[in-house]
């Protein structure tokens, strides 16, 4: 497990705002990043969970995509980054890894879990996905043990878990409008160069690059509630409120 330390800040007893997972380095940039920067704008707390290093992508290198997540951790305003190694690729919902994500979501505590959407074209999209929500559930049983610097961790179940749209087009259950931070988010995810720069300039064969279909389904997702750029998520569960007019 890798801390990139992106940011000094030492974390305080109370719990954060977000805990956000991707199952590569920049997954949580491209679908959420919106989300991510209206949060800390606000002073809100965010840590982003890679479950791999990206390191089976065509394009680039571990120790490339590390550099890279770096930068784009710096203009999230992220309070910490946490890098695992469960293989790109190969990612498995097994009894190992499902400890790994309680040790953070219990290390972390937070609010919210966000994670990859619930089916994609990449596979492990769908993985992860369903090892971070059991993993969410399982965070809250006392009788499920871990240890994290030598100390046994207490239960902590967040209040909801949210799973962001990736590649596929999915029917969102709530939509966030993010027009205030669209540019600041596409410039976190152009600091994965080796994916979005210099992956476009060496393929250079006409196809619809994935920058502007991030740009079409915020643009997709931000008509539906008359704004410019959203962000989409699905949830597990009822999103209740005590007043309608919160909702709008």
């Amino acid at each position: 497990m890798i801390n990139l330390n992106v940011n000094l800040n030492k974390l305080n007893d109370t719990s954060i705002d977000i805990l956000a997972f991707g199952a590569h380095p920049d997954d949580v940039e491209c679908a959420a990043g919106g989300v991510v920067l209206s949060t800390t704008a606000s002073g809100g707390k965010v840590v982003i969970a890679d479950l791999s290093r990206g390191e089976m992508g065509t394009f680039g290198d571990p120790v490339s995509r590390k550099q890279e997540a770096e930068l784009a951790s710096k203009i999230l305003g992220l309070q910490d980054r946490i890098q695992l190694d469960m293989g790109d690729g190969n990612i498995e919902n097994s009894q190992k890894n499902r400890l790994e994500i309680i040790r953070l979501i219990r290390r972390y505590r937070p609010k919210i879990i966000l994670a990859n959407a619930i089916n994609d074209r990449h596979p492990d999209h769908q993985k992860a996905s369903d090892l971070v929500s059991q993993a969410s559930f399982l965070s809250g049983l006392k009788k499920v043990e871990t240890i994290d610097d030598g100390i046994l961790q207490k239960p902590w179940r967040s209040k909801a878990v949210y799973h962001y749209i990736q590649d596929y087009f999915i029917e969102p259950n709530i939509v966030v409008d993010i027009s205030a931070f669209y540019k600041q988010k596409m410039s976190a995810i152009k600091t994965y160069q080796t994916q979005f720069i210099s992956a476009v300039d060496q393929q250079a064969n006409g196809t619809i690059s994935l920058l502007k279909q991030i740009e079409s389904t915020n643009c997709i997702f931000g008509r539906a509630i008359n704004v410019r750029y959203a962000e989409g998520f699905t949830t597990e569960r009822y999103v209740g409120t005590t007043n309608l007019l919160e909702l709008l």
